[in-house]
């Protein structure tokens, strides 16, 4: 989604700001960082619900509700960062 006229005056009204009180910060900050940071954190959400999931059939041989609860929040964390690695695609 674009941002409209008065969006984008206005953030690049901050980031002349920003870049005039501290240049060394915005130097470093950048919005690739950003978003390698964020498909990492996507990442290693996903990996761990893939954890979960598998740790949940395992449980379930033994004791069937706690490893249905396990792989449902594994399946659920498998969601979660899918769809946050997918925003972060959309929007760049």
């Amino acid at each position: 989604m674009a941002l409209s006229e008065g969006e984008q005056r206005r953030l690049d009204e901050i980031e002349r700001a920003l870049t005039t009180d501290d240049p060394k910060f915005a130097a470093t900050i950048t919005i690739d960082q950003f978003r390698r940071h964020r498909a990492i954190v996507a990442g290693v959400i996903f990996a761990l619900g893939m954890v979960a999931v598998v740790g949940g059939l395992v449980l379930a041989d033994g004791l069937l509700w706690a490893g249905v609860i396990i792989s449902l929040a594994g399946v659920g964390a498998m969601i979660y960062g899918a769809l946050m690695f997918s925003r972060i695609r959309h929007r760049g």
